[in-house]
């Protein structure tokens, strides 16, 4: 993902994903995710900001559904992001079999986290929170404080600069990493 030294023709999307059967004790921290994606709107990056509901899918089901986009491509696309860009999706999202009451053979079900967050830029997927780079796990909270700040590479890679709201660098992702 590039930093916020973006050209003015570059469009930025935040879709927010919450899950639908997500239990009533988390409304409010969800209310306060979109919120906080909302303001992203008005603020340095001037993001396009989609919030969706979704649900954890069978995708032998959902292959015989009219309704377009689905949730098993949406994945799709969120895990070729992942292994192109060295993070795994688990352990919030979850792909495994189950058995099925009609068939005799297992079905595929993938199961999605309570909330998510996907960047793009100009139409390409940039970054989805939450991801694990194998030795730490980057929240939908960190991918906001990074947009927040104007950037839209929340997770930079180990030996990258990091970068302030202003420009300034503060330090590397592997410096940032022993601090904690």
């Amino acid at each position: 993902m590039r930093d916020a030294n973006q050209t003015a023709t570059e469009t930025v999307r935040i879709e927010v994903f919450l899950r639908n059967n997500a239990s009533a004790a988390v409304v409010e921290p969800l209310r306060s995710i979109v919120s906080r994606a909302r303001c992203l709107e008005e603020r340095a990056i001037a993001a396009d900001v989609r919030v969706k509901t979704w649900t954890s899918v069978r995708t032998a089901l959902e292959e015989l559904s009219d309704a377009k986009p689905s949730v098993s491509l949406t994945v799709d696309a969120f895990e070729s992001w992942a292994d192109r860009e060295g993070y795994t999706l688990r352990p919030a999202f979850d792909r495994h079999e189950t058995d099925s009451m009609l068939e005799h053979r297992p079905a595929t079900e993938i199961q999605v986290p309570t909330v998510c967050v996907a960047v793009y830029e100009d139409d390409d997927l940039q970054c989805v929170a939450p991801c694990s780079d194998g030795n730490r796990t980057y929240t939908v909270e960190e991918c906001l404080d990074a947009l927040e700040d104007g950037s839209t590479r929340p997770f930079p890679d180990r030996g990258e600069p990091i970068q302030n709201g202003f420009g300034d660098t503060i330090g590397t992702a592997a410096q940032a990493e022993n601090r904690d």
